[in-house]
């Protein structure tokens, strides 16, 4: 078997994995050994179909052997013994019991005995978690019971008549059980260590999610702090402004009254009064541009229209959240139109749209419900609509909650801490590219978003 197919099991707790070990051991123990107990009617039904001459004998002694089953299960629970200790007393007795009487029964008998045995032998190793060696010694101490009461009560005959009556499927049975346990140890080990990682990874994903909450604080506080320093800048800039836009104010009033009197000017001094004026124009000049800059709007996003089919932006947004919706165990439908639908939008925020729409859709939905998400063209218009039909929406106060999260841009900072931000991200985005996203939420219909853009 390729190596590409294991998983390196490492840094896992073993304590914490022995525990786990003995706790799914000591589950399946407890279900083989009440299968045991409760197997003792089929026993006693076979006994009187096929030996009814000693059926009464062997009731007998199938209840002492029940009694000690039963005995060492309720001592050990009581004791706490380990469970495989529990239930190797418990299954010991029990095969020693049907070898026993398999071994001593007339052998042209023999058959349903070794037939339901062989059952019981199948289901108990199919059952139970346990290291294989202890079921190839209960069927070493099996066979040699059988074989040593059957040399003993056929001293003449050979072993043709045992294989021939049901031993031979016995011996098959309980050697292929041996294989079974082996594997169903191995395969149980290896779930739980994976599940142990599992719950390892979870650990750690809340913990670096913590993690990211605290850094996101600090940037936080840093972003606060460079706000207050863009302020300061910004107040600082508008100030000089001020005072150049006067200063240049000034100048042009100095100048235009020289100006009047240049008559009495000689040449120098008109060559320096232009020089002077040149030297003034340039500085409204820059003020002006310098008043232009830091009046300009920072921030804003710019959006690269393009035409394009919306189709295949549509499946793969839902491709996209496949497994997200898997964990939460949602089923996505796509209905998509087979033919193009041309629109002219930015396709990177549409992108960020449909994830932000359908990625919430699936957090806040109730676990197990399904989404089917439909693509057609109407009226001259893209319709995307996403319908979850479920007997508990979220609710038309919950959404308007949620879209309108970033309704006041004074508030965007306090909303990007809340939850659902993702719907509002995706209502703003849409809207400034021209479109529509609406929504309605109630018993009848369930949950249904509606993504509107008009036709390229």
């Amino acid at each position: 078997m390729n190596d590409y197919h294991r998983i390196p099991y490492v840094n896992i707790d073993r304590t914490k994995l022995s525990y786990e070990l003995v706790k799914r051991g000591a589950y399946y123990s407890n279900v083989a050994v009440w299968t045991l107990m409760f197997s003792l009617p089929l026993f006693m039904l076979l006994d009187v179909l096929f030996m009814k001459d000693d059926w009464v004998f062997l009731l007998l002694v199938r209840l002492i052997f029940f009694s000690i089953s039963y005995f060492f299960y309720i001592f050990g629970t009581k004791r706490r013994w380990n469970y495989e200790l529990i239930l190797n007393l418990v299954v010991g007795v029990n095969v020693v019991l049907v070898s026993i009487i398999a071994g001593i029964i007339p052998i042209y008998r023999a058959l349903p005995y070794f037939l339901l045995s062989s059952i019981m032998v199948l289901l108990l190793n199919t059952i139970l978690f346990w290291r294989p060696l202890f079921a190839q010694l209960h069927s070493a101490i099996s066979f040699t019971i059988i074989i040593f009461l059957y040399s003993v009560n056929n001293e003449s005959g050979g072993y043709n008549s045992l294989i021939s009556n049901g031993g031979g499927v016995y011996f098959l049975v309980s050697a292929f059980s041996i294989l079974i346990a082996y594997n169903r140890y191995q395969i149980v080990s290896r779930e739980t260590e994976k599940n142990l990682i599992i719950e390892e990874s979870n650990r750690r994903m809340l913990e670096q999610n913590e993690q990211i909450n605290d850094q996101h604080h600090v940037i936080e506080a840093a972003n606060r702090r460079l706000k207050e320093l863009n302020d300061y800048r910004q107040n600082t800039i508008n100030i000089m402004i001020h005072d150049l836009k006067n200063f240049v104010g000034a100048n042009q009033i100095s100048l235009d009254l020289i100006n009047r009197k240049s008559s009495n000017l000689t040449n120098d001094q008109k060559d320096l009064l232009n020089y002077i004026s040149m030297g003034n124009e340039k500085l409204h000049y820059l003020s002006h541009k310098l008043a232009e800059s830091a009046e300009a709007e920072t921030g804003k996003i710019t959006y690269t229209m393009e035409q394009f089919d919306i189709i295949p932006e549509v499946e793969k947004a839902a491709i996209a959240l496949v497994d997200a919706a898997s964990i939460k165990q949602v089923n996505l439908q796509v209905h998509l139109s087979p033919s193009e639908i041309l629109v002219n939008i930015d396709k990177i925020f549409l992108r960020h749209i449909l994830f932000k729409l359908l990625s919430n859709v699936i957090r806040f939905i109730n676990r197990g419900s399904s989404i089917s998400i439909h693509a057609n063209d109407l009226d001259g218009a893209c319709i995307i609509e996403v319908i979850n039909k479920t007997n508990n929406p979220i609710g038309m106060e919950k959404l308007d909650e949620y879209f309108n999260r970033l309704a006041n841009p004074d508030q965007s900072e306090e909303a990007s801490n809340q939850t659902g931000m993702g719907f509002s991200i995706a209502k703003q985005l849409t809207e400034e590219m021209g479109g529509t996203l609406t929504y309605e939420s109630n018993v009848t219909i369930g949950n249904y978003f509606k993504l509107k853009f008009k036709l390229a």
